[in-house]
């Protein structure tokens, strides 16, 4: 009997079903969908034996034909099933679940599968074998050829139609998984002595036990948590089908930085089984020492939290301790996307116990709108530089001007610079807009209109950010080069809070940039921790003092003695003097008499457009030149 590579399938099915029900397994509906397909895979190759040798057994023994009809439609039967399932394994994970056409397919595809078997089961069916050649004939086989080759066309159209939003893995091994089916069916049909269909199906489940359903790729080998990888597409699982979870999260944090490589692997090891001793919940390794575990009811989960809590604090050997985030209610995100923002911007809370709620996700949210606002901005073009002047004391005009970014939207208001600059650093976009402010800056000094007017140097804003990018001088001078400016119209503003967080990378790129003309100042002098360091071995020309310390100033009598001190230190170190906030004529005039080489505030200007500053310098200077 021509049985052999059923037999084969039928081997190779089974040892596959062994290993993927013996592996740790997350409960994802595409895992559910998968045992589905192989389950009906295994029961279609059984079939498929059975009604060969019945088929045998009636033509040559006299074996009940009847009997042997029931097990033909059965394996067709299984037959379309299995294709049936294949393109339900395809579309579940593609279509979108939310949208009416999506639904209506569905009902379409199961209608016609509906129909279909019972068309199968009661049209006519024969058998018949002459030599190895066994196989069945009639209406209802025909149902059967008709039915596998729409859902398995189906199946590699729809696969193609959304290849963009599936891995690349993923959509070679379900174009593999139907093709080799559809070719197998072909050439059996064709050579009916070649029975394929029942093989190629087995293989099919191989490719995708292999390429996609393989439990261990989710499994971290140090611990045999579930990985980050896993936590994702369970997630993204949760939210497809609108099953509510929470979650609770722990991140060890060493108190020094001598923790050797043994205790830190005694300490993850330790969390991982208390994790597991925890319950059936999941639980996932996110990172080298944050861990979570993902519950169905928020009050199991906030008593387990509680209990590892307490093995935590009943640790003494390790010198660490936890930080725990608690997400109550997944259905407060909108979402995979928002939740693991979430994630990524709580999990660093210096809190010991962050509980999420409905404000802190409004905030997120706030906060991912102004970023998808600087994206806007940067790709069309939006940001502008507005300047405000310093006033030079001794030379009596405005030869120095700070610039500053701003952020035009769409119906021409202006962003303050509040809103946007703090969401910047933490996303990292004050990356490409400091650099857009540079070369915004470039080309409005490559015109010389500023220059004719009496302008000789701009300020600009560098964050640490930007000197943590690559080759941050070379940035810099590959602007000037493309517009021939003068090194010597630019002085970079570092604050003290850049320098501090990249001393080392700082340093050295200020020293290539030195080289090449390029002036430097510290600002916001007064915001940070003041370190007297800063502006010794840093090479910098210019102290500029925020607004906040200069109107201390006038408040506060320490901080007025404070001030009048440093000034006159400075200018010891032969070091020139901004001080920034200005706002009346008295402040103006105190600040004078103490000595300061430039003033800067609104008692002589708002930071303005180009144009108006251009009109600001014409008007002011015009008796100096």
């Amino acid at each position: 009997m021509n049985i052999e590579l059923q037999c084969c399938a039928l081997f190779i099915l089974f040892t596959i079903a062994v290993m993927f029900r013996r592996e740790k397994k997350l409960d994802l509906m595409n895992r559910k969908l998968f045992e589905h397909a192989i389950s009906a895979c295994f029961a279609c190759l059984t079939f498929d034996i059975l009604s060969i040798v019945l088929i045998n057994m009636s033509v040559h023994n006299g074996f009940s034909p009847f009997i042997t009809g029931i097990v033909c439609r059965l394996y067709i039967m299984l037959l379309v099933m299995q294709g049936y399932l294949g393109y339900v394994y395809a579309y579940t994970s593609m279509l979108p679940r939310d949208k009416t056409w999506a639904k209506v397919v569905r009902i379409i595809s199961h209608s016609i599968f509906v129909v279909g078997e019972i068309l199968m089961l009661v049209l006519p069916i024969g058998f018949t074998a002459e030599g190895r050649v066994v196989y069945s004939y009639g209406m209802s086989t025909i149902v059967a050829y008709v039915l596998s080759s729409i859902y398995i066309l189906s199946t590699i159209v729809t696969t193609i139609a959304y290849r963009k939003q599936m891995p690349g893995r993923r959509f070679t091994a379900m174009i593999l998984w139907q093709g080799i089916w559809m070719l197998a069916a072909i050439i059996q049909f064709c050579q009916p002595q070649i029975l394929l269909v029942g093989f190629a199906s087995a293989f099919g489940m191989v490719i995708l036990y292999i390429q996609l359903e393989n439990p261990s790729e989710y499994i971290d080998g140090s611990t045999g948590l579930f990985t980050t990888n896993a936590l994702s597409a369970y997630v993204h699982d949760k939210y497809r089908y609108g099953k509510r979870f929470s979650m609770f999260t722990a991140q060890i944090h060493y108190l020094n930085n001598y923790v050797d490589y043994a205790m830190e692997q005694n300490a993850v090891m330790r969390t991982a089984r208390a994790l597991v001793n925890l319950g059936p919940e999941p639980a996932f390794r996110i990172d080298d020492d944050t861990f979570c575990v993902l519950y169905d009811d928020k009050d199991r989960m906030f008593d387990k939290a509680a209990n590892i809590k307490r093995q935590k604090d009943g640790v003494k050997d390790v010198p660490a301790k936890g930080t725990y985030l608690l997400i109550p209610d997944s259905m407060e995100m909108s979402g995979p996307d928002e939740f693991f923002r979430f994630l990524h911007t709580y999990l660093e809370s210096e809190e010991e116990i962050t509980v999420a709620n409905e404000e802190m996700v409004l905030k997120l949210r706030e906060q991912n709108a102004v970023k998808e606002m600087i994206d806007d901005a940067l790709i069309s073009d939006r940001v502008e530089v507005f300047y405000q002047p310093f006033y030079n004391v001794k030379e009596s005009r405005f030869d120095e001007a700070e610039a500053l970014v701003r952020i035009r939207q769409e119906d021409g208001e202006i962003v303050p610079p509040g809103v946007f600059i703090p969401v910047a650093e933490e996303t990292g976009q004050i990356i490409p807009l400091g650099f857009r402010v540079l070369e915004k800056v470039c080309g409005f000094l490559a015109k010389g209109d500023a220059q004719k007017l009496g302008l000789e140097q701009v300020g600009i804003n560098v964050s640490a950010a930007q000197f943590d990018h690559d080759n941050p001088a070379n940035s810099v001078m590959e602007n000037m080069d493309r517009y021939k400016i003068d090194p010597g119209l630019i002085n970079l503003e570092i604050t003290e809070t850049a320098a501090a967080e990249n001393r080392e990378v700082m340093l050295m790129n200020m020293d290539k940039l030195r080289r090449k003309g390029i002036e430097f100042s510290l600002d916001d002098f007064g915001t940070g921790r003041s370190n007297i360091d800063y502006f010794v071995n840093m090479p910098v020309k210019t102290i500029k003092f925020d607004y906040s310390f200069t109107r201390g100033f006038f408040d506060n009598e320490k901080i007025k003695h404070v001030l009048t001190g440093m000034v006159d230190m400075l200018h010891k170190m032969n070091m020139s003097v901004v001080v920034e906030g200005i706002e009346t004529e008295e402040q103006m005039q105190v600040m004078k008499d103490m000595g300061v080489e430039y003033i800067q505030g609104f008692y002589y200007s708002r930071p303005v457009p180009e144009k108006e500053f251009l009109s600001f310098l014409a008007s002011n200077n015009a008796h100096t030149a």
